[in-house]
């Protein structure tokens, strides 16, 4: 993805990759970010903003349960090269994190699931890095979803939108 940040034409690039990855646009007023823009898009529950170098997917109630989040992290990127990624996760990055972690590491139940078991266990103050670990190892139960993802290439931005509409 190239830098679009303070690109006046970076609409004609955003209206570019939405339609390549098969997401509806959304027009609107001129955003006052890093990259100016008035396109963005929503495919079903996500919406998606462009950001300097990448995109930023969050999604609007439910997001990709683990399972699914797990499975495109660790499936092979078709793009092979000296300095392509090795997996999708490299490209799709869960949180906008830049050390790549694997969805398990920040899915979590909803939070009228999650917040009950917390209060219970008096945990009600507690990190993300905890909160994973009590997930992981059973403590905290309940199907658990990756709400946000960083998305830095085409190929990951049309594979995304191709997971999620097949949710």
């Amino acid at each position: 993805m190239i830098n679009l940040a303070g690109n006046k034409e970076a609409d004609v690039f955003i209206q570019e990759e939405l339609l390549s990855a098969r997401i509806p646009l959304i027009r609107g007023t001129m955003s006052k970010g890093e990259v100016p823009y008035s396109i963005s898009g929503q495919l079903k529950n996500w919406n998606f903003q462009r950001a300097w170098r990448y995109w930023i997917a969050d999604a609007e109630g439910l997001g990709l349960p683990l399972e699914v989040a797990s499975e495109l992290h660790e499936r092979k990127y078709p793009i092979t090269g000296e300095r392509q990624p090795l997996t999708y996760g490299e490209m799709v990055r869960v949180v906008g994190h830049c050390g790549c972690p694997h969805p398990k590491q920040w899915a979590f139940p909803v939070k009228d699931i999650l917040y009950p078991q917390l209060q219970k266990l008096r945990q009600e103050n507690i990190s993300y890095g905890d909160l994973a670990k009590l997930c992981n190892e059973g403590i905290i139960v309940g199907q658990r979803f990756v709400q946000n993802y960083h998305i830095d290439s085409q190929e990951g931005l049309n594979e995304f939108a191709r997971v999620i509409n097949q949710l």
